[in-house]
């Protein structure tokens, strides 16, 4: 694996409990050539490789919700919206959609129908990535 990484072979590594996992770019590649889409959850700098037009990706941004009415005992939650907050404003350029997790089942409604959207309608994309 680490000669795969030394190669820019991975979007993503890491390690937990001293054992290392990664996702390959070629894994992406190969989902793709099937016809099919990878659905990816990535730390926010590997937008800046699949934002191209070998992967053209869909990119949703599933957001912390307000702190209205939510009891907040040990104030994981106000860590999670500083967090969102910080990481919408640093890479909210990025994002194609914003989806407020409020409400899971909700959330998860949302995503389901853009993505059936998706396959029936106009996208914009980088001229970059057309010509």
């Amino acid at each position: 694996m680490m000669s795969d990484i030394a190669a820019n072979e991975y979007l993503e590594y890491g390690t937990h409990e001293e054992a290392m996992y990664g996702t390959k770019l070629e894994t992406i590649r190969q989902i793709h050539r099937e016809g099919k889409v990878a659905i990816l959850d990535v730390e926010p700098q590997a937008l800046k490789i699949l934002r191209s037009a070998e992967f053209a990706p869909y990119v949703v941004f599933v957001a912390a919700p307000a702190m209205h009415n939510v009891a907040d005992f040990d104030g994981s939650l106000e860590r999670l919206i500083k967090e969102s907050d910080a990481l919408k404003s640093t890479y909210g350029h990025h994002f194609d959609l914003t989806v407020v997790n409020e409400e899971i089942e909700e959330t998860i409604r949302s995503i389901e129908s853009t993505f059936e959207n998706l396959a029936t309608s106009q996208q914009w994309v980088s001229v970059s990535w057309v010509y």
